[in-house]
């Protein structure tokens, strides 16, 4: 602490942030105690309301699930019986199902394509 009650810092020599060119700054071990104990009343203050925040599950899938999810132009035009030349001449001219172009590689959703497919489904009124 200086003279004033502030945290001292000291310059870590000749280093300095990659981004701002500005000298890199560290703080006494007094103001990370200090920091610490204001996060630890806070924690306390929280579990002594009895208020818990709901935990936030991510999805259990996995990057083979959601690979899964995605047919690749050549996986479409085999389960469609068509060439791949007609897929992406459908999709020069903008027709046919959605589709996602990652990295210059044409992706298509399983659930757009199986909507697209009970969207053309021709159904015969009796």
């Amino acid at each position: 602490m200086n003279l004033h009650g502030k945290p001292t810092r000291r310059h870590l020599g000749a280093s300095s942030c990659p981004l701002t060119s500005r000298p890199l700054l560290l703080f006494t071990l007094e103001s990370t105690r200090d920091v610490l104990d204001m996060l630890g009343a806070g924690i306390a203050k929280l579990a002594t309301r009895g208020e818990r925040p709901e935990p936030q599950h991510r999805g259990t899938e996995t990057a083979a699930d959601l690979a899964r999810q995605l047919l690749t132009e050549k996986m479409l035009a085999d389960r469609w019986m068509y060439s791949v030349a007609r897929l992406q001449r459908w999709r020069s001219v903008g027709e046919g199902p959605p589709y996602l172009k990652i990295v210059g590689k044409v992706l298509y959703r399983v659930k757009e394509i199986e909507a697209y497919e009970e969207a053309c489904l021709i159904r015969r009124g009796l």
